[in-house]
């Protein structure tokens, strides 16, 4: 996810995760690497198409393919799966049925509540999200040529319908614990700080 693949002679038995992921430094919302790479984030909102017809999910591929046609350069794009907190909406819908003297509604407002909880202990409640990586050889002016691709590439999503943002330090951090660690919530974050000499 952060870069490129490690050496093959590099005895993978003795090696720590920071080494693994070559992650040397994190500042703004740039990713520093051991190997002298700079790599930078877009996090892209996804679409539900299930819910367009097929020519507007037509549209959206030809839009999508117009827009970054004059792409010259590498990206890579990288999708991950974070679990949903439904505590707050559980709690809520436990509110209303205490509220609620209608029999009907409390059932109806426990069968959600049920339903709530079933998708909290399988699993199944995840919320998709998709990045943009782009990166550079660590050198002068390469966090000026980054901030210059990430704004044309934000720039080209949403002249195809994708709204976007870019990672603060502390998302970026988060994004690392997501890949190191699929189960942590958007709350939790390891400190990086740490790894600056």
């Amino acid at each position: 996810m952060f870069s490129f693949l490690k050496n093959s002679k590099t005895n993978s038995l003795s090696i720590t995760v920071n080494e693994f992921l070559k992650i040397k430094d994190i500042r703004q919302d740039f990713l520093y690497t051991t190997d002298g790479f700079i790599f930078t984030y877009i996090q892209v909102f996804p679409q539900n198409t299930r819910l367009k017809t097929h020519n507007e999910q037509s549209l959206i591929a030809l839009n999508l393919a117009r827009e970054f046609s004059i792409e010259t350069e590498s990206f890579s794009i990288y999708l991950t799966n974070r679990p949903v907190d439904v505590s707050k909406m559980t709690d809520y819908q436990a509110e209303l049925m205490q509220r609620e003297t209608n029999t009907q509604i409390q059932g109806l407002l426990q069968k959600r509540i049920e339903g709530l909880n079933m998708l909290s202990n399988t699993g199944i409640a995840l919320e998709e999200e998709i990045y943009i990586k782009i990166w550079e050889k660590d050198k002068d002016g390469a966090e000026d040529n980054l901030n210059a691709r990430k704004n044309r590439l934000a720039s080209e999503l949403l002249n195809a319908g994708f709204k976007t943002k870019f990672l603060t330090e502390k998302e970026l951090q988060q994004l690392c614990d997501s890949f190191t660690n699929p189960d942590t919530t958007t709350e939790n974050s390891q400190d990086y700080y740490h790894l600056r000499n």
